[in-house]
């Protein structure tokens, strides 16, 4: 898919913008003859945090424009010279395509594997990354300049570390997984007993889910997978279908966990009195999300958890429900050891009686857009 820039900043007198036919177009060259060397720039800014396989495409034509190299990478500050650079915080920067010999009679394609380039420096996407074309000279077109045209990046959002489509046989003891690390998950106590053990059902869509018991059906995740997701300072996003009627009174179910000590940032989901919620708590403090009222009424919903740097927020069926900022959010809820770390958990076996399905579950290592979300939810 094509990624538009956030944000267009440029710097020197010969910019020229006014052009814009097929994706971005830039000319860059003095305006007048006075022999003075001036630096054109533009600086294009991207949020890539969830891309993979990031290219950017562009057609470049020079006029003369005799060659000025930037200093080492990386380097930093507004350096003179003719080619293009990117920078994952807007301090370093690091150039990936030299624009100092190129052939004044026609445009000539290039297609930069951003992956690639940036792999060699140590570098990854970020929600502000930056990409910066260059020209230093001394004389207008068609003396010096560099024309730039058709620039556009392309790439693909990454897809889940997990994914969990629930359609396998509920007597099977492992999950598969389809996304493709492969990572299947254990299935505690799959009886297949419609009546007290977890079995498939349909789900929404024309999927398959599975109903979970209450009591000891569940799905335990591996600390790997729960580090690597959400770790400290990582966003993520859990994304899944669930259906459940109302809990009488103030009954409890919990549908996700992983709760360490109290002193420690952990995680729960769970349903009650009619409502979805999330208990995030770090040390001596706790925070709840949860949704508008009326949701458990043995229908489908969609649920999407999400953390995008201090800032969780809770969406069901597309909609935005609470969206809560704090430090600590930016913790690692996951990083100790202790257990459960499962879905499908019962806070206690009082709430046999009350099953609920599940379906879809997807799990990414990173936060998810609203786009996505909608579209996940439809």
């Amino acid at each position: 898919m094509r990624i538009d820039p956030s944000q267009i900043e440029h710097s020197g007198p010969g910019v020229d913008l006014s052009s814009l036919p097929e994706g971005v177009s830039i000319k860059m060259s003095d305006p007048v003859k006075d022999f003075k060397y001036a630096r054109n720039a533009v600086t294009l800014t991207f949020d890539l945090s969830g891309y993979e396989n990031v290219h950017l495409a562009f057609e470049a034509m020079e006029f003369g424009d005799e060659p000025h190299a930037p200093p080492p990478n990386p380097f930093t500050g507004e350096a003179d010279f003719d080619g293009v650079a990117v920078s994952a915080d807007g301090v370093a920067w690091y150039e990936v395509q030299d624009l100092r010999h190129l052939r004044s009679d026609r445009f000539l394609g290039y297609d930069i594997d951003l992956d690639a380039a940036i792999a060699q420096w140590g570098l990854s996407y970020s929600s502000e990354f930056q990409i910066r074309f260059c020209q230093y000279d001394n004389n207008p077109a068609p003396m010096d300049g560099i024309f730039l045209h058709k620039i556009e990046l392309l790439g693909d959002l990454r897809p889940p570390i997990l994914h969990l489509t629930m359609n396998d046989n509920a007597s099977n003891p492992t999950v598969l997984d389809s996304a493709a690390s492969q990572r299947h998950q254990t299935f505690i106590d799959p009886g297949g007993n419609p009546n007290t053990n977890a079995h498939s059902v349909p789900g929404p869509n024309g999927t398959t889910a599975l109903v979970f018991d209450g009591v000891d059906d569940r799905i335990d995740f591996g600390p790997t997978l729960l580090s690597e997701m959400v770790g400290a300072g990582r966003d993520f996003s859990l994304a899944f279908w669930y259906k459940t009627d109302s809990s009488p009174g103030d009954t409890t179910k919990i549908f996700f966990r992983r709760r360490m000590s109290f002193s420690e940032p952990h995680v729960t989901g769970y349903v009650s009195n009619d409502r979805i919620y999330w208990l995030v708590g770090w040390g001596d403090g706790y925070m709840w999300l949860y949704s508008a009222s009326g949701m458990l009424n043995g229908q489908w919903r969609h649920v999407v958890y999400r953390r995008q740097g201090q800032t969780l927020t809770l969406w069901i069926d597309g909609a935005l429900q609470e969206t809560k900022s704090h430090p600590d959010y930016a913790k690692g809820f996951f990083a100790g050891a202790w257990d459960p770390r499962a879905i499908g958990q019962a806070y206690q076996s009082s709430d046999s009686d009350w099953p609920f399905a599940m379906a879809d579950l997807r799990a990414y290592d990173r936060a998810i857009t609203d786009a996505e979300i909608v579209a996940l939810s439809e």
